[in-house]
């Protein structure tokens, strides 16, 4: 709804009869929760805004805020107040809660409304009706990431397996609306306690008789997100709830077995044989910490020192160690074929979970246009969608392997047929490996994936352009530095001019630009700017230009 800018209509503060009159609406719609009239305390001015969607079917749309927070949507033609997440931040509890994977986030900012695979079985409510309004949060926080109402009942979700629309989205954290407010951060609450919904047989008669069927087998899979009619759904795999719940158990390892694992996936997947001999303590540090699931100091752990770790593995029979003078051991061989190590995998770290981090992160992707969607297609790709560079060589691998395309005579050569010659855009008959997944990259569109502390990736597609520094002479031979591009990396314009003017000791004020606001300071302020950017912004040194 408020996925695209809307237009404001007028914005008045309600008169005292007006605000009990809205006051005694929302305590009726949410007789159950008494403390909804807190977020409405009696003195508070409550502001009523008229606006009008993108899409002007809906009619106008009235929202009320205190201090510029939006609380209430209600719509024109039937006057129900409906909490915006901020509401849900106050009050968790005002609404049933469902959870969806975080990976979801990102196509219903896009407009998309959510699928019924899209939520897990185990979050949805023993009971409700068409219209009745839900909350969506993700799976490790409590606090609301959208709003929105059912499509269907409970009954006729269940008559289509868990399949179709589910929740037609009304409100999303960062859409427009939460721009047109105070821009709160989500906050981090306890994330629901939910139960499989098991009802009991008295609770059985007061409900509609498709209730007490038993749920279809659909089940949230890897957390890759797939489109329906442009919206989102969830991959399905075979399963019930229960194997849904126990998927969702974590299972907790000692400090000791996460090391041994790190040393098992190391031995496995990243040392080579060229590597022997090498030091224990360059093994340990170059090897086996980054194969770690999760970080540990082995002085937390009972081995306290490398030596005594490495002589564990020696015991098993895994690795041989030999001292080369005293205090200087080194590993030399590598017993590759033990049954410890038969099974490990690789620990994969894909690019596209973009996982919050306190550093911006900027990961290059490929979007699918019309010359190598014929080939993304075969793999469920449509034109538009994005890849990441891991995908995009997994599926080119993939049919390489499938249409039996290598040199049976060179290995390091692939037979192009017809599509593959297309897509490359070459008349050539073989080409090496690389240059074919090279070729393929180049042919595709670009896009940039822009991962922001405490905010939601952003994708940008083309090329994604440095924060730029110009300096340019005003009246009296004085230098103003303009500051442009700096939105796209989560950062506000008012917030980098009050920031700078503090450490410039000058003014600087936000100016209009070509596509968004930029940040104008007296002086030449590219130096002390670059320093701020790349200091406590964090933003990659390749994204900030001074010329």
């Amino acid at each position: 709804m408020f996925v695209k800018p809307f237009r404001v209509k007028s914005s008045v503060q309600l008169k005292t009869s007006e605000k009990k009159k809205f006051r005694h609406l929302v305590e009726d719609t949410f007789s159950k929760n008494p403390e909804i009239i807190e977020v409405l305390p009696n003195k508070a001015n409550v502001v009523a805004t008229k606006l009008l969607p993108h899409n002007d079917s809906l009619g106008m749309i009235q929202i009320h805020s205190i201090d510029k927070v939006p609380l209430f949507i209600t719509l024109e033609s039937d006057n129900v107040p409906i909490p915006t997440v901020h509401t849900l931040w106050r009050i968790p509890d005002l609404l049933p809660r469902v959870t969806m994977p975080y990976v979801v986030l990102d196509k219903l900012l896009g407009g998309a409304d959510l699928m019924l695979p899209g939520i897990y079985p185990n979050s949805l409510p023993p009971y409700w009706d068409t219209g009745d309004i839900v909350a969506i949060c993700g799976t490790s926080n409590g606090a609301a990431l959208a709003v929105g109402i059912w499509a269907l009942s409970r009954q006729e979700a269940l008559e289509r397996g868990l399949k179709g629309k589910g929740i037609h989205i009304y409100q999303i954290y960062q859409d427009q609306l939460w721009q047109f407010g105070t821009k709160d951060k989500l906050p981090t609450l306890p994330p629901p306690n939910y139960q499989l919904n098991v009802e009991s047989e008295e609770d059985a008669e007061d409900k509609p008789a498709g209730d007490n069927e038993a749920e279809s087998s659909v089940s949230v899979g890897d957390g890759e997100a797939a489109t329906e009619g442009g919206n989102v759904a969830v991959t399905e795999v075979e399963g019930d709830v229960e194997n849904v719940t126990s998927q969702m158990e974590e299972v907790t390892i000692s400090k000791e077995e996460i090391l041994l694992e790190g040393c098992y996936r190391a031995l496995k997947t990243s040392l080579k044989k060229t590597d022997l001999p090498i030091l224990i303590s360059n093994f340990y540090s170059q090897h086996v910490k980054p194969c770690c699931t999760e970080s540990v100091e082995i002085k937390q752990t009972s081995f306290k020192k490398v030596g005594v770790l490495m002589k564990d593995l020696e015991k098993q029979g895994i690795i041989v160690i030999k001292e080369q003078k005293k205090g200087v051991q080194n590993i030399t061989e590598v017993n590759f074929a033990h049954e410890n190590l038969r099974g490990v995998k690789k620990l994969e770290k894909e690019e596209e979970e973009i996982e919050e981090e306190e550093n911006i992160a900027v990961v290059q992707a490929f979007t699918c246009n019309a010359h190598v969607t014929k080939l993304f297609s075969l793999y469920g790709h449509k034109k538009g969608d994005i890849l990441t560079r891991k995908k995009l060589r997994e599926h080119v691998v993939a049919y390489i392997k499938s249409h039996q395309l290598a040199d049976p005579n060179d290995k390091k050569l692939v037979r192009l047929d017809p599509l593959l010659s297309t897509v490359m855009k070459t008349r050539d008959l073989t080409a090496p490996w690389n240059q074919v997944v090279q070729k393929v990259e180049s042919n595709c569109g670009k896009c940039y994936i822009v991962s922001l502390p405490d905010k939601f990736p952003i994708t940008v597609k083309g090329d994604l352009p440095p924060i730029q520094f110009k300096v340019e002479k005003r009246t009296g031979n004085k230098k103003v530095t303009i500051i442009s591009n700096f939105e796209v990396f989560g950062i506000e314009a008012k917030e980098l001019a009050q920031k700078l003017q503090h450490i410039m000791s000058s003014s600087a004020s936000v100016v209009p630009g070509v596509k968004s606001e930029n940040v104008l300071v007296q002086g030449d302020a590219r130096k002390l700017a670059s320093k701020l950017l790349l200091e406590e912004y964090k933003i990659p040194k390749s994204f900030v230009s001074s010329s």
